[in-house]
């Protein structure tokens, strides 16, 4: 009663209202504050200042922005902006507003536009004596609105949009409400001529080139789509390098790498908590890729997910008449197909797009200087046989990958095509010719081109070139390897396999049966003995012999032999080593001790005796008796971590080659290249005594196909060192044949150039082996 004396009732509102304003600081006082009652709105014809500076500290959360909007509070301080009013009035009033239009609704929106609050903020944002400080509010402001499809045709016609470019040039990174606006604002086409007259698609570019994983790199990906039947602005986007930073946005999407950042699109003017979960929804004009992450837009009926405003541009871009230098390159080209490849259920589009581009003659030379067909095939069409692939095949997948390759081949079949690929492999630069040979047998099959391109014109030891250098890692130095600028250095070996694969298709099969194959195939297993075993079953020839020799190793043992048999005769085929030993006037000729055979084991030895006595490794022939020494040769088996210059055969190969028993070395050389042929060529181990993880180690088409390739460089190197060129070329022949992907086989032939005894003779029998194909 004495305040009410003493102190006029106009003072006490105006110190009651700054005392709800300093409680509105803290969250928790807020929210009592407006549990108590709606009677602050109703004051502003009195408490015009203390009302907009507690409405300011009110509006802190979306809830209670709702509870105000709906309160009347946005018509409240739409008359306080007016440029007649006091600068302190309307600085605070514009404050209070800016907190109210954060995440502008639909009320929100309605009161403004009644009120005519734009026209007041029009006028705000003209400079003034203020030193900009209404200014930026006022911008701030039309930028909140901006969330409203309604109101920004308006916020536009106010200059709006050339201020927020203006804005983002100073300070990308600090003004996020403007760029998040001017993204807004490229939605309405009246807008978007505005946008590009201020130079905002330049503006857009350059933030999302420098601004990859910053969150509004999705407005300005959103912003471009909106442009996407703008003629002139997909040009212009084209201009200004759109193309790649689409496609290097695929790939970290494909990759799983979504934008991380900590940046906040809240206002920087006040740092307290804010913001906390309420049970409104305010409904937000979002793109429905920030809403959910799977949505389905309302004028596409496949899914729209995250990456698809990328996919729907890349795909607009597609649509120009030459489109070569933006998408038929390697990097756009490796990532539509890494986006294939690695998403479950891929878009449609990117397929389309594909199938677009390699319809379209004017990409045809810049997908081959890209490797675009190695890539396809690669990616897409690659698969080992029995290979357990991991998913689902991702749909669409088995009739685009083929047609992809057919569209290119049915242009490189052409007259035309021939052209370019004789273009680029005679006069491109080393990445051109590295990548189109790479692709070369796979986008056409004529051989008298191929035989030009490849083996007349070096393009194959060109290619070979950088085999055996260290093309698996990253972080190699270009200038120590012999690899030259290849953008798909660690896909050489892989794409190496599949140009070779493609090269020996081409082979004619061929009809001769292999000598001795079949017979020592169907003398592995024994028959079961008959009912009357057969006792006139002549001996073995080297058991029957009378040893008038004897043979001293290093390790002490002696091993007995006829001299006749050893030596034999100048027109028979034997040992040549021991023929010039026994017969060369040597003084082991003449001798009657043992002859002393340094660094052979007796393993090495004892085969080749048996060979010169008689023994062989069939038993075609009914009055020869069964050696069981050359059967233990041919039906021993390395197991997986055997070396197999150790095991029997290896051994016995060794040593037909050290002394020079040339008929016994094509026979072992048949046995080894057999059963390779027919993968019989690890020992059989019992299933019951295995391991359930060896187990599916040993499955069908997996496990068996993984041992042969960790096995086919151990015995290429072996055929290098001991002169078995047909098995050699049966390694490299196994290699490149579809029963195993490109990737497990690049990884072998990497290993095996790495490792080989000579770099040198690995291409020179690859080029033998493609020149045979092509021959």
């Amino acid at each position: 009663e004495a305040m009410r004396k003493h102190v006029a009732l106009l003072s006490i509102q105006n110190r009651a209202a700054r005392v709800l304003g300093n409680l509105a600081m803290y969250p928790e006082n807020s929210a009592l504050v407006h549990a108590a009652g709606e009677t602050l709105c109703h004051c502003f014809s009195t408490l015009r200042s203390s009302a907009a500076r507690a409405l300011f500290y009110l509006s802190d959360t979306p809830c209670h922005r709702v509870s105000l909007v709906s309160q009347g509070a946005v018509a409240a301080l739409c008359p306080l902006v007016g440029p007649e009013l006091p600068v302190a009035l309307r600085r605070a009033s514009l404050r209070a507003l800016h907190e109210l239009t954060r995440g502008c609704g639909v009320d929100c929106a309605r009161q403004l536009v009644r009120c005519g609050a734009l026209a007041q903020l029009g006028l705000a944002l003209e400079p003034g004596e203020e030193g900009g400080a209404l200014e930026e509010l006022a911008l701030k402001t039309l930028a909140n609105l901006c969330a409203q499809g309604c109101l920004r045709p308006l916020v536009g016609s106010l200059g709006a949009v050339r201020r927020f470019v203006e804005e983002v040039k100073k300070d990308a990174l600090k003004s996020g409400l403007f760029l998040k606006a001017l993204c807004l604002c490229c939605k309405e086409a009246v807008n978007r001529a505005k946008v590009k007259e201020c130079g905002g698609l330049e503006l857009l570019i350059g933030f999302l080139a420098a601004h990859q994983s910053h969150p509004l790199s999705r407005f300005v990906i959103q912003a471009c789509v909106d442009f996407v039947f703008d003629e002139a602005a997909v040009e212009q986007f084209l201009e200004l390098g759109l193309a790649p930073l689409l496609v290097e946005r695929l790939v970290r999407l494909s990759k799983g790498e979504e934008p991380v950042s900590a940046f906040r699109l809240s206002s920087p003017l006040r740092r307290r908590p804010r913001d906390k979960p309420c049970v409104l929804r305010l409904p937000l004009e979002t793109p429905p890729s920030l809403t959910r992450p799977t949505s389905y837009h309302p004028y596409h009926p496949e899914p729209w997910t995250p990456e698809s405003p990328v996919l729907l541009l890349l795909s607009r871009f597609s649509h120009v008449s030459d489109p070569s230098a933006a998408l038929a390159n390697c990097a756009a080209v490796s990532g539509l197909l890494l986006y294939l490849t690695s998403r479950g259920d891929p878009s449609g589009r990117c397929f389309r797009m594909l199938l677009r581009l390699s319809n379209n003659p004017n990409c045809l030379q810049a997908l081959v200087r890209a490797g675009a067909g190695a890539l396809i095939r690669y990616r897409l069409c690659d698969r080992g046989e029995g290979e357990d692939e991991e998913g689902e095949e991702p749909r669409g997948r088995p009739r685009t990958r083929l047609s992809l390759l057919t569209n290119l081949q049915l242009q490189c079949e052409s007259g035309f095509g021939a052209g370019v690929l004789s273009h680029i492999m005679l006069s491109g630069t080393e990445s051109d010719r590295l990548h189109c040979a790479l692709s070369l047998p796979l986008l056409t099959s004529n051989k008298t081109l191929l035989r030009k391109l490849l083996l007349d014109g070096g393009g194959l030891q060109f290619v070979l070139q950088p085999l055996g250098g260290n093309t698996d890692s990253d972080q190699t130095d270009p200038a120590q390897t012999q690899t030259p600028d290849l953008p798909l250095r660690s896909l050489y070996c892989p794409l190496l396999v599949g140009c070779l694969s493609a090269l020996t298709a081409l082979a004619k099969p061929s009809n001769k049966t292999r000598f001795g194959a079949t017979d020592v195939i169907n003398e592995r297993v024994q028959p079961p003995p008959g009912k009357k075993p057969r006792l006139d079953q002549p001996p073995c020839p080297y058991d029957d012999a009378t040893f008038d020799l004897t043979f001293l190793l290093d390790d002490g043992a002696e091993i007995p032999a006829n001299r006749v048999a050893v030596s034999g005769e100048e027109t028979s085929s034997g040992s040549e080593y021991f023929r010039a030993l026994l017969r060369g006037g040597f003084g082991e000729a003449d001798g009657e001790g043992a002859i002393p055979i340094g660094d052979v084991s007796a393993a090495m030895l004892t085969p080749v005796l048996h060979y010169l006595h008689g023994c062989r490794l069939a038993n075609g022939d009914a009055t020869r008796g069964r050696c069981r020494a050359l059967e233990a040769v041919v039906n021993a088996r390395p197991s997986r971590s055997d070396d197999f210059e150790k095991t029997a055969l290896g051994e016995a190969m060794i040593g037909a080659c050290r002394f020079l028993v040339g008929d016994l070395q094509k026979e072992l050389e048949e046995v080894c290249v057999s059963l390779l042929d027919s993968g019989d060529i690890f020992e059989k181990e019992n299933a019951a005594s295995r391991s359930p993880v060896a187990k599916d180690e040993l499955t069908p088409g997996n496990g068996s196909c993984s041992s042969v390739l960790d096995l086919l460089p151990e015995i290429y190197w072996f055929s290098q060192r001991h002169s078995y060129r047909r098995l050699g070329a049966s390694c490299l022949s196994l290699l490149t044949r579809p029963r195993f992907s490109q990737a497990k086989a690049g990884e072998c032939l990497s290993r095996l150039a790495r490792e080989a005894d000579s770099v040198d003779a690995l291409r020179k029998d690859l080029v033998a082996l493609a020149a045979n194909a092509l021959s």
